[in-house]
């Protein structure tokens, strides 16, 4: 007998309880699920009853720990369709597995006139992975673009897998778009140019069953905390001929079979990528958890996950107001749905989702250049899981309903200073100067918004003229308009030295939740204000100037 979400939901505590006095509706599950009382149960039976270090210990808790330890390790070596437990290294996350094979595999042995072929909807901890190695190797970093509705080109990945194509790294699922990669397809392309293929897990692993095997995956990454298990605890798996020939990736205790002053040899697999103690509880609830999802089903999950995606999504797509990204309805994708409102930033639609009790991701979801791709600074994500229900997708729905007029009702409660709301109304100095003494971009930090300021500099320092230009959510264009007002006629000198006079000016009246829409814009002129006085600085002290 299938389960149901509603069953399903008594298994979590944690959607018992309100948020700003409305039921908890958690549809950020693409970042992080939440944990089973299966799972995190495992915990405390750890602890209270047999906790040591593992392996090497003459002792029966040790021995306990070490069985139950190992043991996990077979189970999510089974999980994924590995051979065993040599095939399965545990790791912190998805990203130190991908980093492992860069550091293991990539930067020993890639060189100039070698190619990673990748895509362009990768996750940051890949992108940047494959960035960075091709930069220290001198390898060729190419991207297989996407199709206008979401889709891999395959046409183009055959066009750019060739014979010094050395590894090839896809997403199973986008974080964004909720595409399915046709794995097997890329391994085929991959295994004929001689080249290996790395998966990145992170999306598929918690939400459909999954083979490396089938798929011809060589190697598989994937994170215990989206996939209703405990955080600081991912995996790895690796064809055990490649693992073996590959170089550990961090040194230390248990990684070791014998050590001299002079030399050490390392650990069978998959022990010899483990360095230190390891995360043995976690790796253990670990376990717990995917014994809870295939209980319930895998194939189940999959379904479950694609009725609510489809079901949201024919309803967004419905709207006039609405963008949505990725395949449309009827076509396979994984729970996610990625869109944004128009008129309201993703940050702004974020809070007025929050205000009812609606947990969603609003940003780049660490895909900044799938976003450039899409012409978008960000989106809004929904992500559905086991226990979530049509139910609440409607309140989802409810909540986007007049989103701009809700946004004006958000920015003029008594949470945020009046200044705040009279310069998101009116705001000063929008638009761009034709010859600014200095440009800075928000992109440059780490604010999370998009928008530049322009500054027009006197001889003496003084600032004379102000303007922004802005994709960045509704406060923080009105903390722009505000600095602007707040800096013209000032010394650029003072603009340094800004330390939380915009929070002082709202007399520190604005949500904790928003408070880096709130610091962003003063950081960033800030930092501008120092970089250009900085550089004048230099240029007055070098040889020339005197």
């Amino acid at each position: 007998m299938s389960p149901d979400a509603a069953s399903v939901r008594e298994d979590f505590p944690v959607l018992d309880r309100e948020v700003n006095g409305h039921p908890l509706t958690y549809l950020d599950n693409a970042a992080t699920t939440h944990t089973p009382r299966q799972v995190y149960e495992t915990f405390e039976e750890f602890y209270a009853g047999y906790n040591a270090n593992v392996h090497r210990g003459i002792h029966e808790l040790s021995h306990e720990a070490s069985l139950a330890y190992e043991a996990a390790h077979d189970r999510l070596a089974e999980f994924v369709g590995a051979d065993g437990r040599e095939e399965m290294v545990f790791t912190r996350n998805t990203t130190e597995s991908i980093n492992l094979v860069a550091h293991g595999l990539a930067l020993p042995e890639f060189g100039p006139g070698d190619a990673i072929v990748t895509t362009e909807m990768e996750h940051h901890a890949s992108l940047v992975t494959w960035q960075q190695v091709a930069k220290r190797t001198g390898a060729d970093l190419r991207f297989v673009r996407l199709t206008d509705d979401g889709h891999v080109d395959v046409e183009h990945a055959k066009s750019l897998i060739d014979d010094d194509t050395e590894l090839v790294s896809v997403p199973h699922v986008s974080n964004v778009l909720g595409t399915v990669t046709p794995v097997r397809t890329f391994a085929d392309l991959a295994h004929d140019a001689g080249a290996v293929l790395v998966v990145d897990g992170a999306q598929s692993a918690p939400t459909r069953p999954v083979d490396v095997a089938a798929m011809g995956a060589d190697f598989f990454a994937f994170s215990g905390h989206k996939m209703a298990g405990p955080t600081g605890i991912g995996g790895l798996y690796g064809r055990q001929e490649l693992l073996e020939e590959m170089e550990p990736f961090l040194y230390g205790g248990e990684m070791i079979q014998h050590v001299t002053f002079d030399r050490s040899t390392w650990n069978g697999l998959p022990w010899k990528f483990e360095a230190g103690t390891p995360p043995i509880a976690e790796g253990i609830a670990l376990a717990a958890a995917v014994d809870y999802l295939d209980e319930l089903g895998m194939e189940w999950v999959r379904d479950h996950e694609n009725r609510l995606a489809q079901y949201a999504l024919e309803r967004l797509e419905a709207r006039d107001d609405v963008e949505t990204y990725g395949p449309g309805p009827g076509e396979e994708r994984t729970g996610l749905v990625s869109f944004n409102v128009d008129g309201v930033h993703g940050h702004d639609l974020s809070s007025i989702l929050n205000d009812r009790g609606i947990a969603v991701r609003a940003g780049d979801h660490c895909t900044q250049p799938l976003h450039d791709r899409l012409d978008v600074p960000g989106s809004v994500r929904a992500s559905f899981y086991v226990y979530n229900t049509t139910e609440e997708i409607d309140r989802l729905l409810d909540a986007v309903d007049d989103a701009e007029a809700k946004l004006d009702s958000y920015l003029r409660s008594d949470r945020y200073a009046d200044r705040l709301y009279e310069h998101h109304r009116d705001p000063h100095n929008t638009g761009g100067l034709p010859d600014p003494s200095l440009v800075k971009s928000s992109e440059e930090t780490a604010c999370g918004d998009e928008g530049e300021f322009h500054v027009d500099v006197a001889p003496d320092g003084t600032i004379e003229r102000l303007a922004f230009e802005s994709e960045s959510c509704a406060v923080s264009r009105a903390v722009a308009s505000l600095i602007t007002e707040y800096l013209e006629g000032r010394t650029l000198a003072e603009a340094a030295e800004m330390e939380g006079e915009v929070a002082a000016m709202l007399d520190g009246q604005f949500p904790d939740l928003r408070r880096d829409c709130v610091v962003g814009p003063e950081e960033v002129i800030r930092e501008a204000a120092r970089e250009y006085l900085e550089t004048e600085a230099t240029v007055e002290g070098s040889p020339s100037a005197t």
